[in-house]
């Protein structure tokens, strides 16, 4: 490898400055703890080469293994497993960084506007209201603001007292209904202020309930704010959900000797292609100004991982072939899964 910057034998000090361990010149590093052997004063341009590094510390290896990935499938995981190691990124974290990058692209080039159409419409959105549970009450509302809302048949109001003559589910609804109610009429974006005007209980609970239901209905006139909050955590999402999905190739081939990590790696391998070739499609997308590159490349893709399965856990066609579609399949239900929970969990974050 050749030497440059703090690298070079010029900076190269006789004991480490890390722990004192003695050494020589030749110690490109400490024998002792690994600290670099040098004692030249980190500048701006080292620290920013050391930064990229530890993101992208592979040197030859990101050459070795993006090129085994792209011609070779299936071949990286299997010398990975069998510890022909030394030439290849680490899978993890190689798969965080091509990840990023290709959420970083898509971010940039996705339309959201074009998947969820936009509504030009101002139309008001009835409320229905029980009107068993709900008593006039003279004395409920005293706030100006609160008068704007029993100028229409469309406004909900109901008191603390009762809120509590109803049971869990019922007065969690008609309570977001109030609150939803109050912040059509009023705007108001302040929990305490809406809560001391609606004279209602000031708690954590109370306040929550009032923040979701206005971003609810913002949600509702501008449902595309959701999606592109979900966007944004995908890398971690779908990094969460792989050791799922191991687990399911695990159950597959349970017969086989591999173990979990094996899979997991396999399955790292086979999600950073995926990432790698639909990132150069949506850069082809934008060039030619189609969507065929997106297209191709997942038919592409497909292929590739009947390839690597097959390369990988080394059985013949038939086999592989009923693998793959079964790998599809427990893929998609997954995902499904995995995309629910997201959303719904969405809502209570976002």
């Amino acid at each position: 490898m050749k030497e440059k910057g703090r690298f070079l034998k010029k900076y190269r000090g006789n004991e480490c400055l890390n722990c004192e361990v003695p050494l020589d010149i030749i110690d490109r590093y400490c024998h002792n703890c690994g600290q670099i052997n040098t004692t030249k004063k980190l500048s701006f341009k080292d620290f920013f080469n050391e930064f990229f590094a530890s993101i992208f510390s592979y040197d030859s290896r990101l050459r070795h293994t993006i090129v085994g990935l792209l011609f070779k499938p299936g071949i990286v995981s299997k010398d990975y497993v069998e510890g022909k190691r030394i030439k290849y990124a680490n899978p993890f974290r190689f798969y965080l960084s091509v990840s990023i990058l290709f959420f970083i692209i898509s971010g940039l080039f996705i339309d959201f506007e074009s998947v969820i159409p936009q509504k030009n419409d101002q139309n008001k959105e009835l409320i229905e209201v029980d009107t068993s549970d709900q008593t006039p009450d003279n004395n409920t509302i005293t706030n100006d603001s609160l008068s704007k809302i029993q100028d229409t048949d469309e406004s909900v109001y109901f008191n603390e007292i009762q809120l509590d003559t109803m049971g869990t589910f019922k007065a969690v609804k008609n309570r977001w209904k109030t609150y939803k109610s109050y912040y059509k009429k009023t705007g108001e974006l302040s929990a305490n202020k809406a809560l001391d005007s609606l004279h209602h209980n000031k708690n954590g609970y109370t306040k929550y309930l009032y923040k979701r239901s206005i971003r609810t209905k913002n949600l509702n006139e501008n449902p595309m704010e959701l999606l592109k909050f979900v966007f944004n955590k995908l890398p971690f999402i779908i990094f969460f959900f792989l050791p799922f999905f191991a687990l399911t190739i695990w159950l597959l081939y349970i017969r086989r000797s591999f173990n979990y990590m094996e899979h997991l790696v396999f399955i790292f391998h086979t999600q950073t292609m995926f990432f790698i070739l639909m990132g150069i499609a949506i850069l082809i997308d934008q060039i030619t100004k189609s969507e065929a590159a997106s297209g191709i490349a997942m038919l592409v893709f497909l292929f590739y991982l009947y390839k690597a399965m097959r390369n990988f856990y080394q059985q013949k066609r038939a086999k592989t072939i009923v693998k793959f579609l079964l790998v599809n399949v427990l893929f998609f239900i997954l995902a499904s899964i995995g995309s629910f929970v997201t959303i719904i969990g969405s809502m209570f974050i976002f």
